[in-house]
Parts: C-alpha cells; sequence; structure tokens
C-alpha cells in the first residue's frame, strides 16, 4: 500500500503517530493568561483531559495552572515527544534551537510571520527548519493552529474551538493548511453532532505536509473518512498515489480547494494551454483518483459525517426522493436539484402502487406533500412511503426537508429507523430555526445527521453521488492500449505545422482528413482532382497559431476556378501575416459530419499527461464546455468524458437531427491519451480542433491540428 508515513524526511526518528498522540507536550510560552496562545494551549490541554505529562515552560514562573514550570525545554527533567512553540517570531530561532539540543521528538510551531510574511520571514522559516533537520527532529507548521486529537484526548491547539465541552471520538479526519478554519470547521462538526478522529492543520508545511498527515490517516484504524482543505501541494504526484490508495483501503476523500479561480495561461498558443490551467489538473487528478472535489468546507464535513453515519449511497447517478408534509420546502428542494447537478427520481411502478393507497392518484408524484394524504400527513403513510423509496432501484436518498408543524421531534424520531432498515442514506433537513432544536436533539441522540440548510443537503447528496462514482471509477479495469496506437514518428521539437501534428495523430490510429502539400495554383489544382472537390485551402506557417483569423482558410471550393482565386488570396494573406515564414499551402478534403468536438492533450507540470474533450469550433474557450482527465484513459471513461459535457445532448441528436458518432470519439479520444502518455513532458500542447462527427457509426475525422514539442530528453 503506498502511504510512506516515514518517507517524507529521511531520518526523522519519532513516527506521526506519536506527534499526533504525544506522551509528553512541552508548551513553550505557557501562561496563567487564556487570552494569550500559551495560556490557552495548556488551559485546553487540561480542560480536555490530555493523559500525558505537561511541561510549561516559562523562565518567570515557578508554576502555571498547577504544573511546575521550567525556564526552558532543556530544563526539564524529560525530554518532550512535541513542544508547542507559541512565540513572537524573534524568539523562535533560539527556542527550536533549544529544543532540538533537549532531544524534543518534534515541534508544533503555532508563531507565524514566516515564510507567508516575506523573504525576511522565509529565511527565518529556513533557518528554523535547518536546526529541526540537524537534530532530527520534525516540524508542524509554523503558521498553524497544532493537532485536535479527540480519540486520544490530545487537543495540541490554542484554537478558540476548544472552549466547547464534549468532543467526543469519531471517525472524521481532517488535514487543513488553514488552523483557523480548522478550528470553525471542529465547532461546526460539533454542532451537528459530527465527531473526529485526528485533525491536523499543517500552515506552511515547512517539514512536515498534508500529504505526510493524509498518509498517516489512511493507515489511522480510527479514521473512516477524510477531509482536506488544501491551498498548495508540496509532493503532487505522491498526493496522486495516496488519493488511490484511499479508494483501496475504502476511505472517501473529500477536498476543498482553495484558489480555484486562479486564471493559467492567458497568452497561450493554443486552446489545451488556455483552458488546462492548475485547477482543472487537480480536479481531473481527483476524478480519476476516486476523490470528491466540493466548493464550501463546511459541507465536507457533513460529507464526511454522513459517509461515516448514513447508509452508504448505492450505486452513481440515482434520483433523490423528497418528502415531507409542505409543498412549498419540498417543490423548492426540488427545484434546486438541476443546479447541484442532480435530479428527482423515476418511480417505480411498486412505488407508485404503495403512495396510491395513501394519495388520490392525481397527487402520485415526486416530490411528495404529505399534506395530500386522504386523512391528512400520517406517521404510517410517512414511513410507508419512505420503506417503498428504499426498496426503489432509483432512489439513491430520501430527503426529508421539514418545516415547523406539531410534533417535530415525535416526527422526526421515525427517520433513523427507518433509514437503517432500509440500507439508503436519509437526508434530514430541519429548515426551522431555534424551534427546531427539540428535533436536532433527536437527531443527536439517535447519533443521526442532520442538516439546517437545503445547500448543504444538495452538496451533501452531490458529494455521496460522486463518491459512489468513484467506488465504481476503482473497481474499473486499468486502460488498455489500443492496436496500432504509436509509435510517434519523428519530429521536430517547437510548433509543428498541420500536417505535423496530423502525422503524429495519423501514427495513433486516429483519422485525419487526406491533403497535399501545393506551392502554385498548378500543384493545387493537381491535388484537388486527386483528393476530390469540394475542398479546403490552407495557408501554412509554424508561425501563424489561429489560421481562419487571418483569412488563411478557404471552405468548400467547389471548382478549379473557385481554388485558383482562393489560392492567391490565402497565398497573399499569408506572406502578409508571416512574412518570410510561409511554407505555402495545402488542399485538404472537405470533411463533413453531424457534430464538432475539441480534443486536447497536455502534459501538466505537476500532475503528468491529460487529455481534454470539449465543444469543438471557434467558439471553444468562449463556451469552456470542456471536461479534462489524466493520461492514459479507458473507452469506458473517454465515453464519460464526452458525455459529462454540457453539448452532450447535441451529440446524441436534437429535433430530428441524427445521433453523431460518440463512439468513434471516444476512440479518438482514447488514442489521444496514449499518445499524450508516451510523448511524457515533451508534449507542451496538442489541439484538435474540431473533431468532426459523423453520423452515428460512421466514424470521426480529424480536421485541424496543431502542436507544440520539446527537445527529447535523456533519462
Amino acid at each position: 500500500m503506498e502511504t510512506g508515513v516515514e518517507e517524507a524526511i529521511p531520518g526523522r526518528s519519532l513516527p506521526i503517530a506519536r506527534i499526533v498522540a504525544p506522551r509528553s507536550v512541552a508548551v513553550v510560552g505557557a501562561s496563567e493568561d487564556v487570552g494569550k496562545f500559551g495560556g490557552r494551549v495548556i488551559h485546553y490541554l487540561q480542560k480536555h483531559g490530555f493523559p500525558g505529562r505537561i511541561l510549561p515552560i516559562n523562565p518567570n514562573r515557578a508554576t502555571i495552572r498547577g504544573l511546575p514550570a521550567y525556564p526552558r525545554v532543556s530544563a526539564a527533567p524529560e525530554p518532550a515527544d512535541v513542544a508547542i512553540l507559541a512565540v513572537p517570531a524573534a524568539s523562535l530561532e533560539a527556542q527550536v534551537a533549544d529544543c532540538a539540543a533537549a532531544g524534543v521528538g518534534a515541534c508544533i510551531v503555532i508563531t507565524g510571520k514566516l515564510a507567508e510574511a516575506g523573504l525576511e520571514g522565509a529565511a527565518l522559516q529556513d533557518r528554523v527548519l535547518g536546526i529541526a533537520r540537524a537534530a532530527g527532529m520534525r516540524l508542524v507548521g509554523p503558521n498553524c493552529l497544532g493537532i485536535f486529537n479527540p480519540v486520544d484526548r490530545a487537543m495540541l491547539s490554542s484554537s478558540l474551538a476548544l472552549e466547547e465541552d464534549g468532543y467526543a471520538p469519531g471517525g472524521i479526519g481532517l488535514v487543513s493548511q488553514s488552523g483557523a478554519l480548522m478550528g470553525t470547521l471542529l465547532s461546526f462538526g460539533r454542532h451537528h453532532g459530527a465527531r473526529f478522529s485526528r485533525c491536523i492543520s499543517v500552515g506552511n508545511q515547512a517539514d512536515l505536509a498534508l500529504e505526510d498527515f493524509l498518509a498517516f490517516l489512511l493507515e489511522d484504524a480510527a479514521t473512516r473518512a477524510i477531509g482536506l482543505y488544501i491551498e498548495g501541494l508540496r509532493d503532487p504526484a505522491r498526493f496522486r498515489g495516496l488519493l488511490r490508495t484511499a479508494r483501496q483501503a475504502g476511505k472517501p476523500v473529500f477536498i476543498v480547494k482553495a484558489g480555484r479561480s486562479e486564471a493559467g495561461a492567458q497568452a497561450a498558443r493554443s486552446h489545451t494551454a488556455s483552458l488546462a490551467g492548475a485547477f482543472p489538473a487537480f480536479e481531473a487528478v481527483c476524478r480519476d483518483a476516486g476523490a470528491v472535489l466540493m466548493e464550501d468546507p463546511q459541507a465536507m464535513v457533513l460529507a464526511c459525517d454522513a459517509a461515516i453515519r448514513l447508509p452508504r449511497w448505492p450505486a452513481a447517478e440515482l434520483g433523490l426522493a423528497p418528502i415531507a408534509s409542505s409543498g412549498g420546502s419540498t417543490v423548492t428542494f426540488a427545484d434546486m436539484l438541476p443546479g447541484a447537478g442532480l435530479r428527482v427520481a423515476r418511480m417505480s411502478t411498486a412505488t407508485r402502487a404503495v403512495l396510491g393507497r395513501w394519495m388520490p392518484e392525481s397527487h402520485v408524484a415526486l416530490p411528495v406533500d404529505t399534506g395530500s394524504f386522504h386523512e391528512g400527513t400520517s406517521g404510517d403513510g410517512l414511513s410507508a412511503c419512505i420503506r417503498a423509496f428504499m426498496a426503489d432501484p432509483d432512489v439513491g436518498a430520501v430527503v426529508v426537508p421539514m418545516t415547523t408543524q406539531p410534533d417535530m421531534a415525535g416526527r422526526t424520531a421515525l427517520f433513523p429507523p427507518l433509514a437503517r432498515e432500509g440500507g439508503k442514506p436519509l437526508l434530514y433537513l430541519m429548515t426551522a430555526g431555534a424551534v427546531g432544536d427539540a428535533s436536532r436533539a433527536v437527531m443527536r441522540a439517535a447519533d443521526f445527521p442532520f442538516f439546517d440548510r437545503m445547500s448543504d443537503a444538495l452538496a451533501v447528496a452531490r458529494a455521496l453521488d460522486a463518491e459512489a462514482a468513484g467506488r465504481l471509477r476503482a473497481a474499473a479495469p486499468p486502460p488498455a492500449r489500443p492496436d496500432g496506437a504509436g509509435p510517434a514518428p519523428a519530429l521536430p521539437p517547437g510548433a509543428l505545422t498541420e500536417g505535423e501534428a496530423k502525422r503524429l495523430l495519423a501514427a495513433y490510429g486516429i483519422p485525419v482528413t487526406r491533403e497535399r502539400a501545393a506551392a502554385t495554383v498548378e500543384e493545387a489544382i493537381i491535388a484537388a482532382r486527386a483528393i476530390g472537390f469540394p475542398v479546403v485551402l490552407k495557408g501554412v506557417s509554424r508561425a501563424v497559431v489561429h489560421k481562419s483569423d487571418l483569412g488563411l482558410v478557404r471552405l468548400k471550393l467547389r471548382d478549379e476556378a473557385a481554388l485558383a482565386a482562393a489560392f492567391t488570396e490565402v497565398a497573399a494573406a499569408l506572406e502578409a501575416a508571416a512574412p518570410g515564414q510561409a511554407e505555402g499551402c495545402v488542399v485538404q478534403e472537405m470533411a463533413r459530419g453531424e457534430a464538432e468536438l475539441f480534443l486536447g492533450a497536455t502534459h501538466d507540470p505537476q500532475f503528468g499527461p491529460m487529455v481534454l474533450a470539449g465543444a469543438g469550433g471557434v467558439l471553444v474557450e468562449f463556451l469552456h464546455d470542456v471536461r479534462m482527465a489524466p493520461a492514459p484513459l479507458s473507452a469506458a471513461d473517454a465515453r464519460a468524458l464526452i458525455e459529462g459535457l454540457r453539448v452532450a445532448p447535441v451529440l446524441r441528436g436534437l429535433r430530428g437531427r441524427p445521433g453523431s458518432d460518440v463512439e468513434a470519439a471516444a476512440e479518438a479520444l482514447v488514442r489521444l491519451s496514449w499518445l499524450a502518455a508516451d510523448l511524457g513532458p515533451r508534449l507542451v500542447e496538442l489541439d484538435v480542433n474540431p473533431l468532426i462527427l459523423r453520423a452515428a457509426g460512421q466514424g470521426a475525422i480529424v480536421v485541424d491540428a496543431r502542436a507544440t514539442l520539446t527537445e527529447e530528453t535523456t533519462r
């Protein structure tokens, strides 16, 4: 199993498990004043029942909070497993050096204003790290808020979230690059009855990084679901491997990634370069590994909790069954489903028959308003309908958005047993404010999740559906290389001509248009006669990216006279666009079809070879209907990528138009993915735009392509 808990920094002696659950803790900057960082750390260790030894460090006090205090860490009677440093940046270096001399196993550095504050702070961070490395001492942080470990009652933090009582141990493991956010999520989760195993704030990741703690959580028996708040990765390749390990271990991973909107390459040569970017690649890798990306950190915690405490969502792409006594709440919830990428379930005949016993046939539909029952909302009718939904093969989860009504707490008590009996998630939504607290208390007592906002319930439903899709993807066989895929022809580095890019594609079995080079009008006419009219004429130059924008493309040339006139115009436009760099013209067959797609390939600097698929034609970047995936792809993943596009209904055929050959497009994408995987970092970018899809069963063909290669490197 690829975890590498102790691989990140060779030579370290203290395992992460002992950092998370130390036997002794020195608190540098300890104080009686809980208004200070060091004062809160001591207070919270005692408040939450830390079972190990606490060593307050303060040169001006003999005792702190009833414990003997020591002037420095090296004066303590034993070397601490962990020292928590909450000191000004100016004294940090000396304190870390003292910890190193004392044989401390690890320092949790709460101190901020280091690398995140500029060059001076970065230099200080480097010196501190050098001291720790030389001593074989590990660092958590700096600029972090420490570790919450309810399982071992080791609350190694100064976060005000620890003012609350009752952090019972549970199964949610959390790693966050924001300490303040981690404390907020801990408190938020507690309100909802969610329980945590270990929560780690990694801050600047000077030494131990998010990947190290993710590896630890994968091996941690107490952790059953993992939430990650990520700003940046130290080791993207290792992170990707850890996500795969998590899926193999059956531990769902939910992620919020900061910086989703960062712009990528603004002046890119190709559509691929401008559409790829850091976040799309990150998103593609997470999806491929079966991890679930989310937008809201609070919803991420609720999703982790639901994955642990609710029955498993049975399969991907199932519908939801909303039912409640308020038509307004159920209809509102159903109206929000499409925007969340979800849908209302399609009831089976058996389910409709059950509902028909309780309400008029005219009202048997989803969402269900139990106010339409023959005798009004009743516990028996509500239970019967929910049982029918639980047995319905198209229902992924039942949703109960409860509004204010008599005996809310009594009605609420029905739902946890029904969900456990039915074996599917039941998402209980208490939309009322404080008046619904008694119902929330019922759910907490039943150890069952609840939601306060429709948006949270929707986000969790979408996450559970995506998690089910990840399980399916993990069970799929690895991609198989299709026959005739490669090897790549020898091509020069730099920008390729369209003809060279098509040679590359053809070497992998991707159909391309027939074409012939033409340096004169006479040669163009001879080429057109061989290919057959109508034809396309294009000007060729490595210096030109978007040929159609510069008048270098002429379509539907139906005879020799039209071709001759077009040749003169294109040759003049080519010389104007690329003086001294023109490479003549090319005559191509005129391909026709039912739809157009864009395909792309690139090599992401963090995650390796990637392919893209999207709506094709001149509007590719404006529509931004593009999906991305790591290469190579299986045939099933290629189809899923294309079918996930917003343009997919058009590909299937609309308003009497025949469906296009999506299978041929998927095969082309698979072959392109192997090209990207084989070329590796040599492939800077490759565009296929458009790939013309003929009618279903009649294939697809590349009409235009461009690519950029780097020098081949020896390994």
